[in-house]
This record gives structure tokens, sequence and C-alpha cells, in this order.
């Protein structure tokens, strides 16, 4: 007990010492409290741009989902291809494509949409629609690619929006009083 009252002495004589021991427990848990808030900010930040490449993702889906649903109006009779539903696509498509290029340039090439193959596919078709009209010619081939092509982006879509349907166990169903089978596997 004495040397407990011999050290508290010297600490009462010295306050420089106590002062010291006061600014260093500050200064850590200032450090402490300063590393809790930027680890709260990162988390923030990361959450916040993983928000902003989901929501440009899905607005790119929305305009692939707008641009199959209008191709599908192609080989109804009555629709102006050639004047109003080719433009109203490229719209659509340019759309996408833009939101597509911003996702590849801002979060990289795994959160892209389209990839550069169904660009450069989509691009060709569209040439293909504009030369067969600027020359006076059948659009049969460009209606053919562009069609593989809506193929190719409405398989995407679907991969993306529609559940797996997982395989069921088949319901068998037997009669209580003759002890038969009245629907399902045998």
């Amino acid at each position: 007990m004495e040397k407990v009252k011999a050290k508290l002495a010297v600490w009462k004589q010295d306050r420089w010492l106590v002062r010291a021991a006061i600014a260093g427990g500050s200064a850590l848990l200032l450090l402490f409290v300063c590393l809790c808030v930027t680890t709260y900010m990162r988390s923030n930040i990361q959450h916040r741009y993983a928000n902003a490449a989901n929501g440009i993702q899905e607005q790119t889906y929305q305009e692939l989902i707008d641009m199959t649903e209008l191709y599908d109006r192609v080989d109804e009779p009555g629709v102006d291809v050639q004047h109003k539903l080719i433009p109203q696509l490229q719209a659509e498509y340019a759309c996408a494509a833009a939101l597509n290029t911003a996702l590849t340039d801002y979060f990289g090439s795994d959160k892209a949409v389209l990839s550069a193959e169904q660009t450069a596919a989509l691009d060709a078709a569209f040439d293909e629609y504009s030369a067969a009209y600027s020359q006076g010619l059948a659009t049969g081939l460009a209606h053919n690619d562009m069609s593989a092509c809506m193929e190719d982006v409405q398989q995407m879509i679907d991969d993306r929006y529609v559940p797996k349907a997982e395989p069921t166990e088949p319901v068998v169903i037997i009669d209580g009083s003759s002890g038969e089978i009245i629907s399902g596997e045998s």
C-alpha cells in the first residue's frame, strides 16, 4: 500500500505527467472516432456507387425491353417501318447504347449490359436497314439480322428477369376406396 501512496504522491507532484497521460488518452480516443467516421463514410460511398451502377443497369434493361417490344410490331400490317418504327428503334437503342457505354467507362466492363459483339451486331443491322432504304433495295436481310439481334437481346432480358422453373415431383393421387392411382405417374 505504501508503494501506491508513493506513486500517487509522485503523480501529484508531477502534474505534467498527468496532463501528458490525459492528452495521450484523448488523442487515442480522437483517432478511434476518426477511424469510425472514415469507415462509415467509405461504406456509404461504396453503397451509393453500387446503387448508381445498378440503377443505370436497370435503366439500360428498360430501354432494351422497350426496344424489343417496339420491334415486335415490325410485322404488323400498316406499320411504317421505314419512317416510324426504325427511327423509334434507333432512338431506344441510342439511349441503351449510351447508358451501356457509361456503365463500361465508369463502372467497368463487368457491369455492362450489352457486349461489344451485341452492340456491333445491332449497329450493323441498323446500317443494313439504312443502306437498303437509301438504295431502294429489299430489307429482308436487314430484317433477318435485326430479328436475330432482337432474339439475342430478348434472351438476355429473359435470363435476367424470368425465373427458372424448378423441376417438381409428380403428384400422385390414389383413390382411397379402391387403391387405384387416379393421376400422376404410375
